[in-house]
């Protein structure tokens, strides 16, 4: 038999159960506004998406370093829920189960009954309740959109009786444990099919096609034997020039620029390995001095955040002259640019590039660096073969980890509705 529902006149709510109320969060968690001064813990705490609070040295090398002077926290207890003011909006929010400190741009609350933790953690992972908190947002960057405790704890939300925010709390933690354990079982699908990627192309750029054609000793440890046939060469024998991109910053990127650009940051997070199409554009008129890139040449990031992953390289193969960023290093070559690109990025060029790259907040590598790469070249025929080849395997793995990141994401928006249908009371916990 179904429930009798009311109307909550409020629009992200919607229905809710007639025995549910609607109050205020303050009336139902407070907040801790407790600095770390004098010092009391040095457990810096960092608020993760998939881990919620954990101690800031298991995050591992992602996100802002932690302050030294411990003075600048705010202290967060056991049994408490931190949310961070700068991105509420998409959800982070966590379970503390620490004594520790943590950013003071983080909120602490503690719920006025404990049993009910859980609960108005739920609420605030509700993606609804997220996109009214927007309402109240403050802020000019859509990334960094702020807002205050204070509007945050006058918000109304549906409150059921004690007993049935227990039984929804526990039917989440089931539902919820579930889900996610379905998406870890795909990430981890995803890593062994990026892990399988690497060694193909490494595998392939070193061996070559022919699995019967005579080999011999590099004489290079990471590279082993080669073709007998092939070539061992330094990167800057193999390129026609090495010349470093001009800096174009923010600013300097408009919409309707008239010529196309990369900039260094963007090679990690807008391109895979090969572009036909910029993402960026910017005036050529304003960039003085300016460097230029056409098809075939290959662009290097001279700046990253991880040691392994400095220098990643992207391929031009689009027919436009475009302009490249500065901390990007562009190769110019007669060789397959496919081929090349494929060989720069393998585990054993990957493996040059991070050598003696110390673990610092920025990571740099430079134009006499990337010359320095040891390259195994075959001739022109066969890199053009083997780049068709991998073009045609890289696609089809690609392809296969777009299906499985596509499922993770209908996952995580199940989770999503499944938290509100049941914070709001339209799905009942039995």
């Amino acid at each position: 038999m179904s429930r009798v529902m009311k109307d909550s006149g409020i629009e992200w709510i919607g229905q809710i159960p007639e025995n549910w109320k609607l109050e205020r969060l303050q009336w139902h968690i407070d907040e801790i506004k407790i600095n770390n001064n004098p010092v009391q813990t040095k457990q810096v705490l960092s608020l993760t998406n998939k881990l919620g609070v954990i101690p800031y040295e298991e995050k591992g090398a992602q996100g802002n370093t932690s302050k030294e002077d411990y003075s600048q926290y705010k202290l967060a207890y056991p049994h408490t829920i931190v949310a961070n003011s700068m991105n509420i909006l998409i959800g982070s929010v966590g379970v503390c189960d620490y004594f520790g400190c943590v950013s003071p741009v983080y909120y602490v609350y503690k719920p006025r009954i404990d049993s009910t933790l859980r609960f108005f953690n739920y609420i605030f992972q509700s993606q609804p309740f997220q996109k009214e908190l927007r309402c109240y947002a403050n802020g000019i960057l859509e990334i960094r959109l702020r807002v205050s405790s204070n509007d945050i704890l006058k918000r109304e939300v549906a409150i059921p009786p004690l007993n049935e925010q227990q039984r929804i709390m526990d039917v989440l933690e089931e539902k919820s444990s579930m889900v996610d354990s379905i998406i870890s079982n795909q990430e981890q699908q995803i890593e062994k099919l990026k892990a399988y990627k690497q060694s193909l192309i490494t595998e392939v750029v070193t061996k070559g096609l022919n699995p019967n054609v005579p080999m011999k000793d590099s004489g290079v440890s990471f590279i082993g034997n080669v073709p007998s046939h092939w070539q061992i060469k330094r990167a800057k024998y193999v390129a026609d020039k090495l010349v470093k991109g001009k800096g174009i910053s923010k600013e300097e990127v408009f919409e309707n620029g008239n010529t196309k650009c990369v900039r260094y940051g963007e090679i990690y997070t807008k391109y895979n390995q090969s572009f036909i199409d910029c993402c960026s554009k910017t005036n050529i008129e304003i960039i003085k001095p300016n460097q230029t890139f056409c098809y075939g040449d290959i662009l290097f990031a001279g700046t990253g955040e991880l040691i392994e992953e400095i220098g990643k390289s992207i391929v031009y193969l689009g027919n436009e002259k475009c302009l490249a960023g500065g901390d990007i290093v562009v190769m110019k070559h007669s060789e397959n640019p496919s081929f090349l690109n494929y060989a720069l990025n393998s585990t054993y060029a990957q493996t040059q590039k991070s050598c003696g790259k110390a673990k610092l907040k920025v990571v740099h590598i430079s134009a006499t660096d990337i010359g320095n790469i040891i390259l195994a070249i075959p001739p022109i025929e066969e890199q053009e073969k083997i780049a068709e080849y991998l073009d045609l395997k890289c696609s089809q793995i690609d392809r296969l980890i777009e299906i499985k990141q596509s499922k993770i994401e209908k996952l995580e928006q199940y989770k999503k509705s499944l938290i509100y249908e049941y914070v709001t009371g339209k799905k009942e916990a039995v």
